[in-house]
């Protein structure tokens, strides 16, 4: 199976169950007797722009962007990784330092992007801090920052 149709099988997959780990949509391919890593998986995850929206186990749910959501991602990388200096985390938050002028910009792509992890963000000039909803742990909203970072 090329990308193209891997990718068109996995949209289908996302929209006609509930599917909240990658090692579940691995092992559907597998059945189907595709065989795919869960860093294919990532990767195309990624690319077609799959968001993480909870559900109502405490749980979360692979699901379509919004249509108004691919353009705001875009935006998000595109605005990080031209203006991305650093990251910290501590407590449920983490400090997103930019470019000076880009601080409110970032905070406000990462608003309309409305990831489930975030709470909320406030930004000055150069700086925006997320506030990660309850039990979010730091290092997931890290891995997505980081992977928008990459080009």
């Amino acid at each position: 199976m090329n990308k193209k149709d891997r990718q068109k099988a996995l949209i289908s997959l996302i929209k006609d169950n509930p599917i909240g780990r990658q090692e579940d949509i691995v092992a559907h391919f597998q059945r189907l007797g595709e065989k795919v890593t869960q860093a294919t998986i990532s990767r195309d995850i990624n690319e077609l722009g799959l968001v993480k929206v909870p559900n109502s186990h405490d749980g979360f749910l692979y699901h379509l962007p919004k249509s108004d959501d691919r353009p705001y991602l875009h935006r998000l990388r595109r605005a990080l990784q031209q203006s991305f200096l650093s990251l910290r985390a501590q407590n449920g938050m983490l400090m997103v330092k930019v470019q000076p002028g880009n601080g409110q910009l970032v905070a406000n792509l990462i608003e309309q992007v409305q990831l489930p992890e975030i709470f909320a963000t406030i930004s000055d000039d150069g700086s925006v801090l997320v506030l990660l909803k309850d039990g979010v742990p730091a290092t997931k909203v890290i891995n997505i920052i980081q992977k928008l970072l990459e080009k």
